[in-house]
């Protein structure tokens, strides 16, 4: 049974309502869906053979584990404050590619100095890691020629166009490691905005939020350069 998935308030309704005994065992689709929570279904289904102390155990396992994550972090390019408690943006991407064992999503909007700020996804790549990276059509169209001065391994490049007409672009800069952390941020991957602009982002280690954000990407329309 998979939980990784599931919202973190969508547990907790469900837990509220066996201890309501609003559900019971065994659960039906019905009863789930006056909850507001057939999207629970599947699973339900499933803990149906342990019955409800049995589910109740388990969803306040999960939870409690999920409470006990680390709390989300606050990364910062720019000059510091006498009580930051931020960490240093060019570091946790470094450490982020690092960490990586499966897979690694990149999207981002500008891209330069590869050679220092790339290094490290190149570096994942070599280790059997597979990489996506999403930019937008221009640079995408130049990404390997331009920006990957490392040879193989080569990350997917895809690349976003707007219909025609349409004055758009792929402003977005996040990284997915391994459907577990995402990183959110302001800062291209640039030296500018990794090491000399100030620059905002947060890391946080959810793995609904990490699947849904990597989803986003993976379901859109992009092309690949030639």
């Amino acid at each position: 049974m998979d939980l990784t998935a599931i919202a973190t308030v969508d547990l907790e309704r469900f837990a509220a309502a066996l201890v309501a005994k609003r559900v019971t065992f065994p659960a039906s689709k019905l009863a789930l869906e006056s909850e507001g929570l057939e999207q629970l279904w599947p699973v339900a289904a499933q803990l149906n053979a342990i019955g409800s102390d049995g589910a109740l155990a388990i969803l306040r396992a999960v939870l409690a584990e999920r409470r006990g994550r680390s709390a989300p972090e606050l990364v910062w390019t720019g000059p510091e404050s006498r009580a930051s408690a931020a960490r240093d943006t060019a570091v946790v991407l470094a450490e982020l590619f690092g960490r990586a064992t499966t897979r690694i999503l990149v999207a981002g909007f500008a891209f330069d100095h590869a050679s220092d700020v790339l290094r490290p996804l190149h570096q994942a790549l070599v280790r059997g890691v597979s990489s996506r990276l999403f930019a937008d059509g221009a640079v995408a169209g130049k990404f390997l020629s331009d920006h990957w001065p490392f040879g193989p391994p080569f990350p997917e490049v895809l690349g976003f166009e707007p219909e025609p007409g349409v004055f758009a672009s792929l402003h977005a800069k996040c990284v997915v490691i391994d459907g577990r952390w995402a990183f959110i941020t302001s800062a291209n991957f640039t030296d500018r905005g990794q090491r000399r602009n100030i620059e905002v982002g947060v890391v946080l280690d959810d793995a609904h939020l990490a699947g849904v954000l990597e989803s986003q990407f993976v379901g859109g329309a992009w092309f690949a350069p030639r």
